[in-house]
């Protein structure tokens, strides 16, 4: 929460505006999802924060040796969010991603099992914050019914700021560094 600032926006919701994340695949398209998908990398959470979020010390988390700075392996959960979208986004375009994409690689059901996953988890995200930011409607030539104004103002946390302190955060420790110190309990199944 220390990186947390408030700024308005003005949501773009036009049909047709051309987002740089919106689009046939191309390797513009694919980078600026890879910019605000995959850039922001893992950090150490001590086991104050650990209370702090409602989680307890656990046999089976991942811990790092005290000579790399101890604490628990953790990641900011907006980066679950856009990973997810991002499976969605590709899903719309599966001829495309089909031949190199991990999630699809896994083998059908695994990647059912995937896309469902990451469906009921935006489902949650999105009624956990239950938007409440009005759409007016107008009066368009050429439509009988009114239409929506998806151009709307709301109250966000500021992105660049969150990505900054990520980044600021993240592991410079080697992934082969986080081992077992032997006292593990494997959980019988993935929360």
């Amino acid at each position: 929460m220390d990186a947390v600032e408030y700024h308005n926006v003005k949501f773009n919701g036009t049909l047709t505006w051309p987002s740089e994340f919106r689009g046939t695949p191309s390797p513009e398209l694919d980078a600026a999802w890879k910019r605000i998908a995959a850039d922001m990398r893992p950090f150490r959470i001590t086991g104050d924060v650990l209370r702090k979020i409602g989680k307890e010390a656990r046999p089976s988390l991942v811990k790092f040796l005290d000579e790399d700075g101890g604490g628990y392996l953790a990641t900011l959960e907006v980066t679950h969010q856009l990973h997810c979208l991002n499976m969605l986004r590709k899903r719309t375009y599966f001829e495309h991603y089909a031949a190199d994409d991990v999630s699809i690689l896994a083998g059908p059901e695994a990647y059912r099992t995937h896309l469902d996953h990451c469906i009921e988890m935006l489902r949650q995200v999105v009624l956990c914050t239950a938007d409440v930011g009005l759409v007016t409607y107008d009066w368009v030539e050429g439509y009988r019914h009114p239409h929506p104004d998806f151009n709307t103002w709301h109250k966000c946390r500021d992105v660049d700021k969150v990505v900054e302190w990520s980044n600021e955060h993240e592991l410079h420790v080697p992934f082969d560094r986080l081992l077992r110190f032997g006292n593990e309990v494997d959980l019988v199944e993935a929360p």
